[in-house]
């Protein structure tokens, strides 16, 4: 032990403050910056050990690299005489054992510790380094409630989470091999403890001990001696976290499981996966926990009536939940308001979803983060989703029949329109059997006979209505058909967003709610028959959750933060609901930048054109945040506070900079029109083209006399034209059915030819001089 006032360096001991494993940490005082460190010291009798010095340098190397706050910060690494030492933060706090040894940590702060200590391992692990020592010890909890997590006396360099190799100064060799055990016993990962090769997902385990030892104040995994231990590791499983810890919302129970498991492939596939849904369950604890009792509080009987599967994500926040009750039809009374109840808290997107026959079992597709669409089944009493395998990936659920048997859409595709392949299979498994090529996202049901399917065909750039499959019924532009309880009718979106009702035979249709600017999901009949639920939006709003009758009557069910979309209702009147929250995240890297920098204003930003220096941006906003009416902006490309140039949606900047061309509505109900919006000083200029609408991507030429834009006249398909500024009328340059997307650079750099878009992925250019 080093008594106080011994200096090492330039550093003078003030106090011990602790040893381990790896040598002696003392209280110490740097006299350069007039600051105190925890300095730690590797016994001189131990110095000049090669292998243990190598170990105790490398703790230094890759602690020092990883700049997170919270992980320790490694000052510097030095040696005097024959004694080596490292200089690093001094943390004003306690560790987690200190914390948590008279009584278990209040729920609430285990979370919050833990998502803590989850962030430190993800930037660590991103990074190709895992601890592998982790232990209440090991944590430290600052006065202020920052988390630290010390010692990376053991750390190991290993591949990084991202597959792609470590630049980390660390160490060159692994200092263990299989059949070589290091760590703390209580704390070790199965494979930890039988001397097999690790990664990241060890420290998930042994972070996962932690967090069950001072939230339940039971240790997972303690026998009498350590053998008997590392033995409880391998083969045993702990006693059931919701026991001990019966206030834990459920999210966090599963969590626990989830990295608790004997199989490193059953834990999560990335440390910041977990640390995301420790900081969702830190951040809507009061609602999990109300919602998690409400749902346990239920008899067993009830319970039935309020199934819910929910899941979360980014790019897309998504939950899929059920027990909104249809007025009248359960088997209780509708409550005043609509109760959700969130189960599951994965990222990635919810495509569809149906309630099987039983009304308990929920078959649902969802892309989650890194991983193809794949089709799910959950129950209520569960709140594990298991993949359904029938060798086949990309699958997405359309419908269930009374039977049984499913209808998926297989191999869905963007470049064929969002079309994929109809298939059935049984829900007892099987390999699906392919019916119809060319249907498009949630376009097919069954027929309440169980044998029979209506379908959304798409054949030669036109969409159909087919039922049976092979007989058109309707030759328009329809999507996500669903019959009504007694067969007789079909209810579908049409191409201009409004809901409609049709005789299976063809016959009568009829227009029962219009006027939307979005309509997403399915419009599903009330068991009953007599109303028709559907998920929409209208301008600057998120869509929400509305009922229309067989006249036309209207009414809004419930609405809230984030769109709605409908998936099914059962036949004792429960609704099976996703609720997505999108953001767009606008980037770009500018001239002479070496960063991306988000450059998102609002909720909803997205690239309309880019000035040639590469130093500002158009932008469109048209979400909640823009209002009633879509906006343009202009910013730098340096971040600075973009300006509104006014309302309407940006399509290209002019050559000069001076003026933004857009489109936008001269007043409620009136048709877009082209108009010039200035980037200065001056007023808006509207180029009146009252036969039009429905305007795509535009232009300018590059000596700023010229537009090129794609619109529709009324009546036809969308067609490419040019305009001169300074007088005439728009000409057409390309047959219809051609369109500019918005966002691209349509023209050739000379000015004399546009790219123009047929279907889909058929491009083809066309001279401007005809």
């Amino acid at each position: 032990m080093l008594s106080a006032g011994t200096r090492l360096g330039s550093y003078e001991i003030l106090a011990p403050l602790g040893a381990g494993g790896m040598g002696e940490v003392y209280r110490a005082r740097d006299p350069r910056l007039g600051r105190e460190v925890a300095l730690k010291v590797l016994p001189e009798e131990v110095s000049l050990d090669t292998d243990r010095l190598a170990r105790f340098e490398q703790e230094a190397r890759s602690a020092s690299a990883l700049n997170h706050p919270n992980i320790i910060t490694i000052y510097e690494i030095g040696r005097a005489g024959s004694t080596s030492y490292i200089a690093m933060e001094l943390v004003d706090g306690r560790t987690l054992r200190e914390l948590s040894v008279s009584d278990p940590l209040p729920v609430r702060r285990a979370i919050g510790i833990g998502a803590q200590v989850a962030a430190g391992l993800a930037k660590a692990h991103a990074a190709g380094i895992v601890h592998r020592d982790l232990k209440p010890e090991n944590v430290m909890v600052s006065r202020d409630g920052f988390v630290k997590i010390l010692d990376f006396g053991l750390a190991k360099l290993t591949e990084p989470e991202s597959g792609g190799l470590s630049g980390m100064p660390t160490l060159a060799r692994p200092e263990t091999h299989p059949g070589t055990v290091m760590g703390t016993v209580g704390y070790m990962s199965p494979e930890q403890a039988s001397g097999q090769p690790l990664d990241f997902r060890s420290d998930q385990f042994s972070f996962d001990a932690i967090l069950y030892e001072v939230t339940t104040g039971q240790k997972a995994f303690s026998r009498k001696t350590a053998a008997e231990t590392m033995s409880a590791i391998i083969r045993d499983e702990p006693e059931a976290f919701g026991k001990l810890c019966p206030q834990a919302p459920l999210p966090l129970r599963w969590i626990i499981e989830r990295c608790m498991a004997k199989d490193p492939e059953d834990r999560y596939a990335s440390t910041r996966d977990l640390t995301r849904d420790l900081e969702t369950v830190r951040d809507h604890i009061s609602e999990i926990s109300s919602g998690a009792q409400a749902l346990l509080a239920v008899p067993a009987r009830s319970r039935r009536l309020v199934p819910v599967v929910t899941s979360a994500a980014l790019l897309f926040l998504g939950a899929l939940a059920g027990a909104i009750l249809a007025p009248g039809l359960g088997r209780k009374a509708a409550p005043s308001a609509p109760s959700f109840h969130r189960l599951t808290f994965r990222r990635g997107y919810i495509q569809n979803a149906r309630f099987a026959p039983d009304g308990q079992t929920i078959l649902y597709g969802a892309t989650w983060a890194g991983e193809t669409t794949r089709l799910y089944l959950t129950r209520p009493e569960s709140p594990e989703s298991r993949p359904f395998d029938f060798g086949s990936d990309d699958a997405d659920i359309l419908a269930v029949s009374p039977s049984g048997e499913m209808a998926i859409l297989l191999n869905e595709s963007f470049a064929s329109g969002g079309a994929g392949v109809l298939a059935r299979v049984p829900i007892a498994g099987g390999v699906p059997r392919k019916v119809l090529e060319g249907v498009s996202y949630a376009s097919a049901d069954w027929a309440p006979n169980g044998k029979d399917l209506v379908a959304a065909h798409q054949l030669g750039g036109k969409i159909r209505l087919e039922f049976p499959i092979g007989k058109p019924i309707l030759d328009e532009e329809a999507s996500s058909p669903r019959f009504s309880p007694r067969g007789d009718q079909i209810a579908f979106f049409t191409a201009e967003n409004a809901v409609a009702v049709i005789d299976s035979s063809g016959k009568a249709k009829k227009i029962l709610s219009s006027g939307w600017v979005g309509i997403i999901g399915a419009p599903c009949w009330r068991p009953d028959g007599k109303e028709i639920w559907f998920t929409a939006a209208k301008t600057g709003q998120p869509s929400a959750l509305y009922a229309v009758d067989l006249s036309g009557k209207r009414r809004l069910v419930t609405r809230s933060p984030g769109d709605l979309e409908l998936d099914d209702i059962s036949r004792d009147g429960r609704v099976l609901a996703a609720h997505h929250t999108t953001v767009n995240i606008l980037a770009g890297l500018g001239a002479g930048q070496e960063k991306e920098r988000d450059l998102s204003w609002l909720d909803a930003s997205t690239a309309a054109d880019l000035s040639p220096d590469g130093k500002t941006v158009v932008l469109t906003e048209a979400g909640e945040g823009s209002g009633a009416a879509p906006a343009v902006y202009l910013r730098g490309m340096d971040g600075s506070p973009a300006v509104r140039l006014g309302e309407g949606t940006g399509l290209a900047l002019s050559p000069d900079g001076k003026w933004v061309l857009g489109s936008a509505a001269p007043g409620e109900g009136k048709p877009e029109q082209l108009v010039l919006l200035p980037t200065g000083p001056g007023e808006t200029k509207a180029l009146k083209n009252d036969h039009f609408e429905n305007f795509g991507g535009a232009a300018w030429s590059p000596d700023g006399k010229r537009i090129v834009f794609s619109a529709q006249e009324k009546g036809h398909g969308p067609r490419v034209y040019v305009q001169d500024l300074e007088g005439g009328k728009p000409r057409p340059i390309s047959p219809e059915g051609v369109r500019i997307i918005r966002g691209m650079s349509p023209l050739s750099p000379d000015g004399k030819l546009v790219v123009g878009i047929q279907g889909w992925g058929k491009a083809s250019l066309y001279p401007l001089e005809g």
